[in-house]
């Protein structure tokens, strides 16, 4: 992509209304193609030259919502704990409580398959800015998502194949797309995870803070037909101690930054959809911490959904924080501001861009009036309830299966398709009055917020209430897979004459919400597109090709140093903690209650092995399990976090505040030999 952005520069004139944008050292997710070596060897006295990032790209990992890397040659794969709870929590059962004891296979036949969960390592990336312009060119913008993603489906059709996946990747709000090929593997095995209660040590209590002492690591292994996947890309990890000011870098799928979005857009979250969806975390917290009080198996249950909306609520109020303060947005209004100048004083710049930026503005005014309604029917649905999230791939993937792979949703499209049998295929476990709880919860804020007296609120209720509507839509069939693939190889005709509650459910109103779909895509999601591309445009005229583009859980690198940081208080934070302040911090109670074997252990463990640490490096979420390598390449840790001033990180990046936190490789040799004697484990881990 480096050539194709050099190419652009010269085509649209790139020779700089100005300076670059000031960026520091340390900022940027970076895609794997366009990494700007020069600027960190001027920075930092040193940089990876492309051969190591093509070494680093072959070895890291994505899994769904999280980072990983390959750590052996047989499928060993690193990532965080919490990336795996689902797998953990589905794997439990009453007599076998992996959550609370955690899961340790001493042997390859005691790998256990995580159902649902693929893993994917990133092999190519093919620029195709010249194909989605030419599919775009002259639509209007009501048009231009639906011509748009008509073209994605194409060329992912194209280049996917049975053991490889492609997505077409948005870079720069639209000024780059880039076709990402992975490689696939749908057999994914549970190696190796701690007790919760250790990988998650401090709780809510310390979540996004530092001093912090998680053990929040877990080892997964690929499988290809049925043996362990035969992996000689992986990466190794050192479990010697790093050092402060040490040279670092991350591998990884950072989720989302909104570092290009446009003020009306940010204005838009910060008024109307980050207030919404902290309010509703908060309440759905109250629900589920009551839940799990009734007994052991509740605690279980709920224990990774917990973790997840304690994580998000915490996350976006730091968010919404970070926007309210006028300091804050007064940077990302200085930003476009700049843009706008820069673009003015250009007549090729301005002629190109017209009014995007107001183009923008209106088309979040109408997001205004049709959020809730598409939040609830729509986009948000049935949110974390699984059995709602199967029927509604039934009843659509049946209609759309029926369509011409151009015209369907992208989530049916050929290229995709494949990954929702699989969904409909792994066998979960169902807990109905888990489901009733996500169930009643929507369906109550959907009355709330669309008001009982709508139309389409009358619809979906009729005459009961959420709480009766979710306790027999939770006693769906849908629970048994085979009843799933029944209804999936049966297409339109089954889904027709099913008379399971939930399909009956979702394709009485299916319609509403595909409508409410259709005027989001065609009055807000186009014209923003479009209009961001020629923004987008003018920004490479402003400042030239070394920039970063903004997140999009797709791998990039970042780097940084391993440093602490010092308070606006004055008080310095340092950057490493041992093994001495876990006892230390422990107080016998949640969440600061030590395992039984880490109790036993305490007397054979090294007090002075660096625990966790922070770096300077530039994250988000979706990082989460992201290999913090070392000049070598070499991994010295886990990504698990950031400090509590990173929350502001999705719109800008504070070098002296922004901090990374890691889980330490020696803590992790420590933990596998000294506490669970996973020896083998260890072995595979050192090449032996």
């Amino acid at each position: 992509m480096r050539q194709n952005l050099r190419t652009a520069a010269a085509v649209l004139g790139l020779v700089g209304l100005g300076c670059v944008p000031v960026v520091h050292a340390e900022e940027g997710m970076w895609t794997f193609d366009n990494f700007p070596a020069d600027r960190m060897r001027e920075q930092m006295g040193w940089a990876p030259d492309q051969a190591w990032l093509d070494r680093i790209m072959a070895g890291t990992a994505r899994l769904p919502g999280c980072s990983a890397s390959n750590v052996s040659g047989q499928g060993l794969v690193l990532t965080n704990h919490h990336c795996v709870i689902s797998c953990v929590t589905a794997l439990s059962t009453t007599d076998r409580n992996y959550v609370e004891d955690g899961f340790m296979a001493r042997a390859r036949e005691e790998e256990l398959r995580c159902p649902n969960m693929t893993v994917d390592v990133l092999m190519s990336i093919t620029d195709v800015t010249a194909n989605i312009d030419t599919a775009t060119a002259g639509v209007t913008a009501e048009g231009f998502a639906r011509a748009r993603d008509a073209e994605f489906a194409r060329l992912t059709r194209e280049c996917t194949t049975a053991d490889t996946s492609c997505e077409v990747v948005t870079l720069y709000q639209g000024g780059r797309y880039g076709l990402y090929r992975y490689r696939r593997y749908d057999d994914v095995r549970l190696v190796f995870a701690p007790e919760h209660g250790m990988a998650a040590f401090g709780g809510d209590a310390d979540n996004f803070n530092f001093p912090r002492y998680c053990l929040d690591f877990s080892f997964l292994r690929l499988y290809d037909n049925d043996a362990p996947a035969v992996t000689p890309a992986h990466l190794d990890m050192r479990f010697t101690p790093v050092a402060e000011n040490d040279i670092v870098l991350i591998a990884g799928n950072p989720g989302r930054t909104s570092r290009l979005r446009t003020i009306a857009e940010l204005a838009f979250e910060r008024d109307v959809n980050l207030p919404w969806q902290i309010a509703s975390l908060s309440e759905l917290r109250e629900r589920l911490i009551a839940y799990s009080a009734q007994g052991p198996d509740q605690s279980r249950i709920a224990s990774g959904a917990l973790q997840s909306v304690e994580n998000s609520f915490k996350g976006l109020s730091g968010r919404r924080q970070a926007l309210a303060d006028p300091e804050g947005f007064a940077q990302v209004a200085e930003r476009e501001a700049d843009l706008q100048q820069r673009v003015h004083r250009n007549r090729a710049a301005e002629r190109e861009v017209d009014n995007a930026w107001r183009e923008v503005e209106r088309a979040q005014t109408a997001y205004r009036g049709m959020f809730y309604r598409y939040q609830y029917l729509e986009q948000r649905a049935g949110e974390r309830s699984l059995l709602f999230a199967w029927a509604r791939d039934l009843v659509r993937g049946a209609a759309e299966r029926d369509k011409p792979d151009g015209e369907r949703l992208a989530r049916y499209t050929d290229a995709r398709v494949a990954s929702v049998a699989r969904s409909l295929q792994a066998n979960r476990t169902i807990t109905p009055e888990f489901e009733e709880i996500h169930l009643a919860f929507w369906l109550s804020k959907l009355r709330e917020y669309l008001g009982a007296n709508d139309p389409v609120t009358r619809r979906i209720l009729g005459a009961g209430s959420p709480e009766a509507l979710a306790a027999s839509l939770s006693q769906s069939q849908l629970a048994d897979p085979n009843y799933r693939m029944q209804l999936w190889q049966g297409g339109s005709e089954a889904i027709a004459h099913s008379d399971d509650p939930l399909i009956v459910f979702v394709r009485s109103w299916d319609a509403d919400a595909r409508a409410v779909r259709a005027q989001y895509v065609s009055q807000v999601e186009g014209p923003v597109a479009r209009a961001q591309e020629r923004i987008a445009r003018a920004r490479f005229r402003a400042f030239g090709e070394e920039q970063y583009p903004d997140a999009t859980f797709s791998p990039r690198v970042s780097y940084g140093r391993v440093e602490g940081w010092s308070e606006p208080s004055g008080h310095t934070v340092s950057a490493f903690t041992y093994t001495e302040g876990l006892f230390e911090r422990a107080t016998g109670q949640p969440p600061f209650a030590l395992s039984p074997r880490w109790v036993d252990a305490r007397a054979r463990l090294d007090a002075h092995a660096i625990f966790n640490f922070s770096t300077s490096t530039d994250v988000i979420g979706g990082n989460s399990g992201s290999p913090l390598l070392d000049r070598n390449g070499h991994i010295v840790g886990a990504v698990f976090d950031e400090n509590i001033h990173a929350l502001g990180g999705e719109y800008f990046y504070d070098g002296a505040l922004n901090r990374s936190v890691i889980v330490s490789s020696t803590i992790i040799r420590v933990a596998l030999s000294d506490v669970y004697g996973m020896n083998d484990l260890v072995a595979e881990l050192q090449g032996h």
